[in-house]
């Protein structure tokens, strides 16, 4: 149930480079990658810009050739950048987590723990709403994907979760939620949003308020 902070681009500033932690010989970090030429990063913003669109619509069935179509390079270009789907994955996961851990942020700085809670909520469902790509990315089982976006989904949770506390303590959120109760919340908004039945689709913002009302202390 934890699997929705492990979700999960540009839509929140510029990727960075897949690397898997090695030594370096120049003294740098395992963990930091190596600058890129300007004609790299191009490149890898072109590819990450066009897996979101090809998981959009084809979802687990997107293939790297079709993603290399999209933009605009070889396919050997692709491997270069991403090793593995999973690792392209990976990186639209860290970077919506990311993204999503800037809103909560943002919102956590409000006073009042329900109003803040309850606005990153709907914020981040909007987005959701929007975002086709994470809608169908809700479901990643992938560990080598899950494990690449470990950070961004931690600090993500450890947000919310201090947002969860502050709301309980002030007596405006049920005791029982936890943080570990929200990928079940997001998969089920994620599931109604995506959904073939346009009955479900175009009414996904009352099943918003319905649930944001049971989280309601009474």
């Amino acid at each position: 149930m934890e699997r929705w902070f492990r979700i999960g681009l540009e839509q929140y500033g510029e990727a960075v480079p897949f690397v898997k932690p090695r030594r370096y010989d120049d003294g740098m970090s395992a963990t930091e990658p190596r600058p890129q030429r300007a004609d790299a990063r191009r490149n890898r913003e072109r590819i990450v810009a066009a897996a979101r669109e090809v998981f959009a619509q084809c979802g687990q069935e997107t293939q790297m050739d079709e993603i290399a179509r999209n933009a605009g390079v070889g396919v050997g270009t692709v491997y270069r950048h991403f090793p593995t789907k999973d690792a392209l994955v990976g990186e639209l996961m860290r970077a919506k987590f990311a993204g999503h851990a800037e809103v909560a942020r943002r919102w956590s700085t409000v006073e009042d723990g329900w109003a803040a809670f309850v606005g990153f909520l709907r914020e981040t469902i909007g987005h959701m709403a929007q975002d086709a790509t994470l809608q169908r990315m809700m479901w990643v089982t992938s560990e080598e994907a899950m494990d690449f976006a470990e950070p961004a989904r931690l600090e993500l949770s450890e947000i919310v979760g201090t947002m969860i506390v502050r709301a309980q303590g002030q007596g405006t959120l049920r005791q029982d939620f936890d943080v570990v109760h929200m990928p079940a919340l997001m998969c089920a908004i994620g599931g109604a949003m995506s959904a073939q039945n346009s009955l479900v689709v175009d009414h996904w913002q009352l099943v918003v308020e319905v649930v944001i009302d049971g989280l309601r202390a009474r």
